[in-house]
Parts: structure tokens; sequence; C-alpha cells
């Protein structure tokens, strides 16, 4: 990997996800104000510069109801179990419940 190039902090994060028209699972992690990363089981096969929709599923236990959001990616690569892609934060369908998530892994 590169350089760091993250102008705001990031948190390890833990949420699942679904891949809006295709339905591979996966997981949100180190999220931040901008973007993210993901991590999908399974190879959606994405590309740099895709605007895909993911649907988050946070833990009961937070009490923060699921939400959607538009994520473009800028990096994907292989791991042995996971297919992991880094994107940023187009848009998302309720702002505050990223919010709130953010600040529960802050």
């Amino acid at each position: 990997m590169g350089p760091e190039n993250r102008k705001s902090p990031r948190n390890k994060t833990y949420a699942k996800v679904i891949l809006e028209g295709s339905g591979v699972l996966g997981y949100l992690r180190d999220l931040s104000k901008e973007g993210c990363q993901l991590a999908f089981v399974g190879n959606p096969r994405l590309n740099d510069g895709d605007l895909i929709t993911i649907e988050v599923l946070p833990a009961e236990e937070m009490e923060i109801p699921r939400f959607s959001m538009t994520v473009r990616i800028m990096w994907t690569r292989n791991d042995p179990v996971y297919y992991i892609a880094g994107g940023l934060i187009a848009s998302v369908k309720d702002g505050q419940r990223l919010e709130r998530l953010f600040e529960y892994y802050a």
C-alpha cells in the first residue's frame, strides 16, 4: 500500500452489508467520515470508479436501524478469504445513522 492519504480519522468498524443488485454479503470496516473499507464474501467483480450501493446492517445491540449508502470504489484486492474494496462515501440515505455508527466505534 502507498502512503496514507486520509484527511480524517478512521475507526475500526464492524457491520454486515449487502451489495445491492447482487445480494453479495460482506462487512463494513475502517470507517471514516469520507470513506470505508468493505470486505465481501465472494467476488462481486468491482472496478475502480464503480458506484455501488450497499445496505448496512448494524448489530442489533447498537440500536441503529439499517440504512443504505452509495460508495465510489477507489481500489480492490483479493485476500485469502475476502474480496476487499476501499471507497469514498458518495451519499447516505440517512446520514444520522452513519454518524451514530461512526460514533459507536469512536
